[in-house]
């Protein structure tokens, strides 16, 4: 048998089939902390410091400081960070990318995949695009001002033209198909939800209709067949045959068989 749920009177969507949708930069609300929620962020965090660690192997002269320690610390606020404010996230993360355009030792490309990361959770988890659209905007200029202003060599601007938009447009493009696919599959659910109410609604009223014309027919047909009984006993009181005892007895009978129609008639108007 399938369970149904009662919407509410302005026909809002049931619990647990819609989310408030995210405005500006902020993302809607998760709805507390929880262990999945957790360990998501964990293995998040786990796997981008194995990209920058390997970043930092493969560096030339790489700065423990700089290069190791400042974007651990930065990923491991990113992280968490990135549930309620993504946008930020993807500013921290693009820090760390602008940071190793500063100088040809810095493993710049080790911070791509923690940008490219959070910037599909920014598509994902906002569904506004004039916010989250003004923080990549943002990002380029800040990564296009930073080489500017440290002279960096060609290959430097080749990898903030190139490399850094595609990791900041196309992940984002990414989380926002993700988000709209997730939407219109909830939407669809809730649409069935809707549907199969409706589906009980009308052969609830299907139901009770049959019902209320089986009472009327009952009330017809016995109602009919008792003032035939009524009648006849009435027809009875008028034998000369009869001893005043069998008239008060067929009077009696007419009188119960008259109560009996109208308490008939009581109990199919309940029905």
């Amino acid at each position: 048998m399938a369970h149904t749920r009662t919407p509410g009177p302005t026909g809002e969507p049931p619990t647990g089939l819609t989310a408030a949708p995210a405005t500006g930069l902020s993302a809607a609300p998760a709805g507390g902390l929880s262990a999945r929620r957790v360990l998501g962020d964990v293995a998040l965090w786990c796997a981008l410091a194995a990209a920058t660690v390997y970043g930092f192997r493969e560096a030339g002269a790489p700065s423990p400081l700089l290069d190791l320690l400042v974007p651990l610390v930065v990923l491991a606020v990113a992280v968490p960070l990135a549930r309620r404010r993504p946008g930020a996230a993807v500013a921290l993360a693009n820090g760390l990318c602008a940071l190793g355009l500063t100088g040809g030792a810095t493993p710049a490309n080790a911070q791509v995949l923690s940008l490219a990361a959070f910037s599909c959770l920014l598509g994902a988890r906002v569904a506004a695009a004039r916010g989250p659209l003004l923080v990549l905007v943002g990002c380029l200029a800040v990564d296009v001002a930073v080489c500017a202003a440290f002279r960096a060599p060609p290959v430097w601007w080749f990898y903030a033209l190139t490399a850094l938009p595609g990791a900041l447009l196309l992940p984002w493009l990414v989380g926002r198909y993700g988000r709209g696919r997730r939407e219109l599959v909830r939407e669809g659910w809730w649409l069935a939800h809707r549907l199969e109410e409706r589906q009980h609604l009308v052969a609830e009223r299907a139901r009770l209709a049959e019902r209320a014309d089986i009472a009327a027919d009952m009330h017809d047909s016995l109602g009919h067949a008792l003032s035939l009984v009524a009648l006849r006993a009435g027809a009875l009181e008028l034998s000369p045959d009869l001893t005043d005892r069998d008239r008060t007895e067929l009077a009696e009978l007419r009188g119960t068989i008259a109560d009996a129609v109208e308490q008939l008639r009581e109990t199919v108007a309940v029905l």
